[in-house]
């Protein structure tokens, strides 16, 4: 597949889609792109400053100075309080939401415990966001996926990978490694510091070391996108689905400055030319048809919002002029689609080999 998926804005409830991009990991600039990817640092929420109060963070990390060490220490704060198991996750989208839906539970699943520990860093200064490797190209029996939290270093100018539940991070030659450090490279190679030995350690968490997504909006309430990017080293790591379920509204993408962006870089630009979008439509659907084809949602994206008007040709039919949204049909094998803002030249287009 030539084109991947890259970015959108979330579409909140224009209509009722769980959203797929696929657009070319061509022409559009890392900036453009990036703009969708805020972490705001001066805005911490009332709901963070709660946190922070409730549970003395701030009191208990006094003395400490080394970003990473004082980052370990958080993460013993947060089992001190809470600590993983294997349960459901709850509805809440932040640390307060979730603490409170516990409502006294002493266990939480990896990801809402992330999501906590996200939002214990913020409230003492740091910029945090939850993230997750996954394994996708495998049986429904070997796929997996495990939850980090990163921060940004003004020091190192980069992302530094936190294992909270671990209480760990890796580093090179004394230097903390991110979340992308680790999945470009052998972690043999790399020195780890955690709880858990490291002949173990490293085993089990390479499983899941082949892809890694955030969420493009980490803010507390996720207003302006409930979306996220997900950078993959192959084309096979592209998926519909994972463990048996549709994911969630996701951009896949190559481009590593979209996951090692400095949150504080706020310059943007345009993006060059406009490229096709395919959305997962909801609908019920008789049991023979689910099995041999699928309802879709096409739309074409550029600078930020899906254009009004546009181009679209399926297969070996001819140009159709569309406003917005339309819905297509993915049968099983190859299906091509082509975008044109003319008419009559193509801007961009994606093939999917779609499989049920």
């Amino acid at each position: 597949m030539e084109e991947f998926i890259k970015i959108f804005k979330a579409l909140g409830d224009e209509t009722r889609v769980n959203i797929l991009l696929l657009i070319s990991n061509r022409g559009m600039c890392a900036k453009g792109i990036a703009r969708h990817l805020e972490i705001s640092e001066a805005a911490v929420s009332q709901q963070i400053k709660i946190l922070k109060d409730m549970y003395s963070i701030e009191e208990k990390l006094e003395g400490e100075k080394d970003k990473v060490k004082k980052a370990i220490k958080i993460s013993e704060i947060l089992n001190e309080i809470i600590t993983f198991d294997d349960v459901p996750n709850t509805k809440g989208i932040n640390g307060f939401d979730i603490l409170k839906e516990k409502n006294g539970a002493k266990k939480a699943s990896a990801r809402d415990l992330g999501i906590i520990y996200r939002d214990f860093l913020e409230s003492v200064g740091y910029t945090a966001r939850l993230g997750e490797f996954r394994r996708t190209d495998a049986k429904l029996s070997k796929q997996s996926s495990y939850y980090i939290v990163e921060f940004w270093s003004k020091e190192a100018n980069k992302w530094i990978m936190i294992d909270f539940i671990d209480r760990g991070y890796f580093d090179k030659e004394g230097f903390p490694c991110s979340a992308l450090e680790l999945l470009d490279g052998d972690i043999r190679n790399l020195n780890y510091t955690g709880k858990s030995d490291r002949n173990d350690y490293i085993p089990m968490l390479k499983k899941s070391l082949y892809t890694y997504t955030i969420s493009i909006d980490n803010t507390t309430d996720m207003q302006k996108s409930n979306s996220y990017v997900t950078y993959i080293k192959n084309e096979s790591d592209i998926t519909f689905k994972f463990k048996g379920s549709y994911i969630v509204p996701t951009i896949f993408t190559q481009n590593k400055d979209l996951i090692n962006k400095n949150p504080i870089d706020t310059l943007v630009s345009s993006d060059e030319k406009a490229y096709l979008v395919l959305m997962k439509k909801q609908e019920k659907t008789s049991l023979e048809n689910e099995q041999e084809n699928s309802s879709f949602v096409v739309g074409a994206f550029k600078d930020g919002k899906i254009m009004d008007e546009y181009y679209i040709k399926e297969k070996d039919s001819g140009f159709r002029k569309v406003k917005k949204y339309s819905d297509i049909l993915l049968t099983k094998g190859d299906n091509l689609i082509e975008l044109s803002i003319d008419g009559e030249n193509v801007v961009s287009s994606i093939e999917i080999d779609y499989k049920k």
